[in-house]
């Protein structure tokens, strides 16, 4: 009976730690292994002035959701600001493990000003930014061991400001950009890495390398 209980308290200390695993962390050594992808990808959360028609406007936060979206649960990468208020206007660098399989961008808010009291938000949603079970959005997808880059995150100022994926343009740039990234993780040097956009139709502008991957 002790043998008994001690293996199913054993067994129920560890499930948090298995359930909080299958969603996207942090890369670091004790997080990586083989079985699971990194994605790296950057984002501007500072406010440009001005922006469109505004006075001003700051990328707040955006979502990707692993396929297939249940709006009860799933697994989510949730990426929200540092600060509403004192952020560079500069892009931020992001790397995180995650579970292999299709992402879905599912959320995204845009913070838009005429003035510090005339305040509002653009946002898209699961349900403006998945039709009839389609992501109008975009998607990336990854399989296991593999580490790849999907874009830089920031805003569009044109008549209406809105979530925008930029890119490293070329090849060059982007083994420049691959140095910097194993330098910061070192326990990546061996590991190939490639050039694999978000795909969207209405977020951003199509971009490939013809040779992709940084060995």
């Amino acid at each position: 009976m002790y043998k008994l209980a001690l293996t199913l308290i054993t067994m129920f200390g560890l499930l948090p730690s298995l359930v909080l695993s299958a969603e996207p962390v942090s890369l670091d050594e004790e997080t990586y292994n083989k079985n699971v992808g990194v994605i790296i990808l950057q984002v501007n959360w500072g406010r440009t002035w001005p922006c469109g028609q505004f006075e001003n406007a700051q990328l707040q936060a955006l979502t990707f959701s692993k396929a297939p979206i249940n709006k009860q649960e799933g697994i989510s990468l949730e990426l929200v600001t540092p600060s509403r208020l004192f952020v560079r206007n500069e892009f931020l660098p992001y790397a995180y493990v995650v579970q292999p399989g299709e992402y879905i961008l599912t959320e995204f808010d845009v913070k838009v000003a005429r003035s510090v009291k005339n305040v509002m938000h653009i946002k898209g949603t699961k349900e403006n930014l998945i039709k009839e079970g389609k992501p109008v959005g975009g998607t990336f997808n990854i399989n296991a061991g593999e580490v790849i880059y999907i874009g830089h995150f920031g805003l569009d100022c044109g008549a209406e400001p809105f979530l925008w994926r930029r890119y490293i343009d070329g090849r060059a740039e982007f083994e420049s950009y691959i140095e910097g990234f194993r330098e910061k993780y070192p326990f990546m040097e061996e590991v190939p890495v490639e050039f694999r956009l978000f795909s969207t139709k209405t977020l951003g502008l199509p971009y490939y390398l013809d040779e992709p991957t940084v060995e």
